[in-house]
């Protein structure tokens, strides 16, 4: 090979590997998103991640990493989750279209969703960590109710996805790992109940700030902790009835009935100002 041509072979080599250097994070960072965002490697099983079940960091990050008490989950549909970012009208409360949108959980944890979603019905897929086969269905969902349930017994990460509206295709991801730590009470958790230390479920709900008192106390009287909440500004600014601030609710249990326990947020949900 002559120098002209052995240096345009080592100028394509370096063109190629350059090429792939830009184009490999790209990728992995789309199809790891959820690892790359918890520090999740592949030799490790989260076995060094901290609970954090915090309103606003959930907010922030979109994620929740549950502790090892932890035997329930309730994801929330938020109200008008199933439109998508830059429509001409806004019409989403926050972004996110499911409340966590990622999900950290410990094998054997039990996840439903609650549809908050006003007026609205969905239907969910979760697929195998393969990505490509659906090994669960929700069945439909109508508002104000919830799911069938789903037990994740083995450890990777599974994306969800629901059908919004045309054209959009509502996303989210359960992570299962093995924490090692437990989820204790925030310092301003608000209860009724003298087990409200003892945590194994935790689910989300987002109400009109406007009310919140009223909405604390009719939760704590059901014998629902709140454990936190954090108030933003929604992204539709405002509609009749609710203002323009929500309120995401982080609420517990612990040795109560989770029938008993939707059963009373369904009731809940049905008479928010939501539409």
């Amino acid at each position: 090979m002559n120098s002209i041509n052995k240096n345009s072979s080592i100028h394509l080599f370096l063109a190629i590997v350059g090429t792939l250097g830009l184009l490999i994070p790209a990728s992995y960072s789309l199809n790891n998103e959820v690892n790359a965002q918890l520090n999740i490697s592949s030799s490790d099983d989260g076995g060094n991640l901290q609970p954090n079940i915090s309103a606003e960091s959930i907010f922030n990050t979109k994620t929740m990493t549950l502790g090892n008490n932890i035997k329930n989950l309730v994801i929330l549909i938020p109200n008008e989750g199933h439109h998508a970012a830059g429509e001409d009208s806004e019409a989403r409360f926050l972004d996110q279209h499911f409340v966590p949108e990622n999900a950290v959980v410990n094998t054997g944890t039990t996840v439903q969703w609650f549809n908050g979603d006003a007026g609205h019905e969905r239907t969910i897929d979760v697929k195998d960590t393969d990505g490509s086969t659906t090994f669960f269905n929700t069945g439909e969902i109508v508002d104000s109710q919830a799911s069938n349930h789903i037990t994740f017994s083995n450890p990777g990460a599974y994306n969800y996805e629901a059908e919004g509206d045309p054209g959009v295709t509502m996303t989210g991801s359960v992570t299962v790992g093995n924490i090692q730590s437990s989820v204790t009470p925030s310092s301003t958790a608000i209860s009724s109940s003298s087990n409200s230390s003892n945590i194994d479920t935790v689910g989300i709900l987002m109400v009109p700030t406007q009310d919140i008192d009223d909405y604390i106390q009719q939760i704590t009287g059901a014998g629902i902790t709140v454990d936190n909440t954090y108030d933003f500004k929604d992204l539709r600014g405002g509609q009749e009835g609710t203002g323009d601030t929500q309120t995401l609710i982080v609420w517990t249990t612990g040795g109560k009935d989770l029938g008993e326990t939707l059963s009373f947020l369904s009731g809940l949900s049905s008479e928010l100002p939501y539409s």
